[in-house]
């Protein structure tokens, strides 16, 4: 589906925001050593983008999207404004480059799996088709490494310096300081799909429990705290003597998804799979004594603490209906459940997930592999179509910076889904620190899932496993350098 998105500013008043909190990765945490106490400092929101006056006198600029996720939230279709808040924010933000530079935005949608194969068809056949590529994280990895996409240091305006953009992201998508796929506020879903905890306030109460919210803030929230709340928690409600997941009565400590409770405790533990070199160039990194103590304290808490993790891909919405009703004191998911658990009976708070231990320096948050980035086809080849194409997405992402952001976490975030103020600071914690890992990126159904495939299988020992993957790791990475350094030759 294509879609022009002629745009007539004459009666449109621009959002103005005065105030935003920290935002995802642009405010590193600043952590008190003495105390433990993470905090943030807010961020200016005039900086500005540094971009020439240039009028392109109606030019078409032409965008491919998915049609769930990336293009639902990150590049709205409709051409006028709805009432919705963070849809409006992102019209507004879409007619003020059109405004400022001349242009019109030409959006094509689609599924994402056709998203990734139109791209390849079109710059494998010489076309060109398109100015700016939204696409599906792990599936548009793909394009990388097929000498299809551009770095973006060969943009002329796009300064991967500036705070909207993600500079997190070069440790998942750099090779040798190259990225061919980027994020930050241009892409107001991909917040949304940042992991995150949920707790029962009303089941803490009946149990005369202090909500974490203090731990988060004093640095003392890890896994071990979670294993200590959940050790008692899981319990036979319905009377057959046992625990099981087709019960619709049993009560659990924790609720989950094999999908994506592995890796983001992984993650937010410090865990890492992949490392740089000096000249940014990746390597299997496997750290067998600190990813063996990792994953000890992940199997606590979901095989020793018998946690609810559901493994059965068409049951993944039981995930959250199992906290929904009542029936367990933790959730695992993303910020974006948050709209699923609106209509729960019992009062729930939101929580980054936890550290591995209080010595650790922040919270950080995984980033599910349906994420969109974005990146642009190689097919963008001309000094002046690069030119071009640099302006307007840097435009899109500065303006996004002012405009969208602000809305997405103080009206969608902070006051539309949370229902309490601590839940809403929790959020800047939760956002503040994201993590991309090659591993994950580029090996999802390989080494990257071994988190996932041995809680699965309930296996304790993760040592073993480890070193047979080392082989064939250092292998795919290899392959992946080789097909990046093809990139950088185009």
């Amino acid at each position: 589906m294509k879609k022009f998105l002629c745009i007539v500013l004459a009666a449109l008043t621009i959002l103005s925001v005065a105030f935003v909190t920290g935002c995802a990765d642009k405010n590193p945490a600043a952590t008190n050593e003495q105390t433990g106490t993470d905090t943030a400092e807010p961020e200016d929101t005039e900086i500005k983008d540094d971009l020439p006056e240039v009028n392109y006198k109606g030019a078409t600029f032409r965008i491919i999207a998915p049609v769930t996720g990336g293009a639902s939230e990150d590049i709205y279709t409709e051409d006028h404004e709805t009432g919705d808040a963070l849809h409006d924010a992102v019209f507004q933000r879409n007619a003020a480059v059109c405004d400022r530079f001349g242009i019109k935005l030409e959006v094509t949608t689609d599924e994402y799996s056709n998203v990734t194969s139109s791209i390849m068809t079109s710059v494998k056949a010489g076309s060109d088709d398109y100015d700016l590529c939204w696409v599906h994280m792990v599936s548009g990895a793909a394009l990388a490494q097929s000498n299809l996409v551009l770095p973006f240091e060969k943009l002329p305006y796009v300064d991967l310096s500036k705070p909207w953009w993600d500079s997190s992201i070069k440790q998942g998508f750099s090779i040798r300081n190259n990225l061919m796929m980027v994020n930050g506020d241009i892409s107001p879903i991909s917040f949304s799909i940042t992991s995150c905890m949920y707790f029962n306030k009303t089941m803490f109460n009946k149990l005369d429990l202090e909500y974490p919210y203090e731990l988060v803030r004093e640095g003392k929230w890890t896994l071990d705290k979670l294993f200590e709340l959940t050790k008692d928690v899981t319990h036979d409600e319905d009377g057959d003597g046992k625990v099981t997941n087709d019960s619709t009565k049993d009560v659990y400590g924790l609720s989950s998804w094999y999908l994506d409770v592995p890796y983001s405790f992984y993650y937010a533990a410090g865990g890492m799979l992949v490392s740089k070199d000096q000249d940014d160039v990746p390597f299997y990194d496997p750290q067998l004594e600190r990813d063996t103590e990792i994953y000890r304290k992940i199997y606590d808490v979901i095989i020793t603490n018998n946690a609810y993790m559901e493994t059965v891909v068409a049951s993944f919405p039981n995930v959250s209906k199992v906290f929904a009703d009542g029936r367990a004191l933790f959730l695992d998911a993303k910020l974006a459940t948050a709209e699923e658990l609106r209509e729960m009976d019992n009062e729930f708070g939101i929580l980054p997930v936890p550290k591995f231990s209080e010595s650790q320096s922040d919270y950080r948050s995984f980033v599910n592999g349906a994420s969109s980035m974005i990146c642009v086809p190689a097919t963008v080849k001309s000094d002046s179509q690069r030119e071009f194409v640099s302006i307007i997405t840097e435009a899109l992402a500065s303006e996004a910076y002012r405009t969208v952001t602000p809305v997405l976490k103080e009206t969608y975030l902070k006051r539309k889904i949370t229902r309490d103020s601590d839940s809403a600071d929790m959020i800047d914690y939760i956002v503040r620190n994201r993590v991309f890992d090659m591993a994950y990126v580029n090996m999802h159904d390989g080494v990257g899932s071994y988190v996932r495939d041995l809680l699965a299988s309930k296996t304790a020992d993760i040592t073993s496993t480890l070193k047979r993957y080392q082989k064939s790791a250092k292998k795919k990475i290899e392959s992946i350098v080789k097909a990046f350094d093809k990139s950088l030759e185009g």
